[in-house]
């Protein structure tokens, strides 16, 4: 596994595991198993096929022994894909459109020419593609759609660039609304941009503080200008800023290590034993069903 596959990997754990914008991809997207078919021959001279369809990566078979006297190919199994990488699952059957043919929005693709919309959106966030209404926000623009091309859970979308929206440029984000990232991680590129409120606190009104906040249920994610002291437990805080501590209710903006790639923070009851009277502060956390902050014990 190459290093930057194994980026991707833990950038795409980053991003879901806070966003939905999401968890570790662990297994490659594409799964297969194959399945059996039985077929008769009635007196009337007519064909039945029975059988138990089951996922495949292949859709068709030929038994030369099932025909009617003609050489035929019969499609016994439609494809179905796991696109289970980064914040993305897609479960998309795509044998109704037949071996090399055009596949609708939501289907895997290496190329534009592989999709109806001739939009194939990739990222790093997963191997090969997937068909989209949009694959640039030059396509929403074009289309009058939208100014924002943005992904979701069965691809890319146009959107009107509002907070949380992804952006490829200033240009997709509506006005007082800034692009830059939601996360700030060592290796740019790897998760999309998207709208926000701020970049620092210096874009906020007097004493607000810029701070991540992501929403799992909405794929959403950007940072946004808070009131100090308004940021609860379990939420991400701007770590690294001197205003850190200061965003959360706690005053305590910990640190939480992803995989030894990358640390990010989250509010939380301590930050070393000395906050503990006595106990163990035990670190935060990040996972698939969110961050936790750190804990006294």
């Amino acid at each position: 596994m190459t290093l930057a596959h194994n980026l991707a990997k833990h950038a795409a754990f980053v991003l879901t595991a806070t966003l939905a914008l999401a968890a570790c991809r662990g297994e490659d997207p594409l799964t297969s198993a194959t399945g059996s078919t039985e077929t008769s021959t009635s007196g009337d001279g007519t064909s039945t096929t029975t059988g138990t369809d089951t996922p495949t990566t292949t859709g068709t078979t030929t038994d030369a022994s099932s025909t009617t006297g003609d050489d035929s190919t019969t499609d016994v199994t439609p494809t179905t894909t796991n696109m289970s990488a980064g914040f993305i699952t897609t479960d998309t059957t795509q044998g109704t459109t037949g071996p090399g043919m055009p596949q609708p929005n939501g289907g895997m693709c290496q190329s534009d020419d592989d999709c109806e919309s001739a939009n194939c959106y990739t990222s790093p966030l997963f191997e090969g593609g997937i068909c989209s209404e949009c694959n640039e926000d030059s396509d929403c623009v074009r289309a009058g759609t939208g100014i924002s091309c943005s992904l979701g859970p069965s691809g890319a979308t146009c959107a009107a660039g509002g907070y949380g929206n992804q952006c490829m440029s200033q240009d997709a984000c509506q006005d007082g609304l800034v692009c830059g990232p939601a996360i700030d991680i060592p290796i740019p590129g790897i998760l999309p941009d998207t709208c926000g409120e701020c970049a620092e606190s210096a874009d906020c009104d007097m004493g607000m503080i810029c701070s991540p906040e992501l929403d799992i249920q909405a794929f959403s994610g950007a940072k946004k200008c808070v009131e100090p002291g308004s940021v609860e437990n379990g939420a991400l805080c701007p770590l690294g800023e001197d205003d850190a501590d200061a965003a959360c209710a706690s005053g305590k903006c910990g640190e939480v290590d992803i995989m030894g790639f990358l640390t990010v923070g989250v509010c939380g009851e301590c930050k070393t034993d000395a906050d503990c009277m006595n106990g163990t502060c035990t670190p935060g956390s990040l996972g698939q069903g969110g961050a936790m902050g750190s804990v006294c014990e």
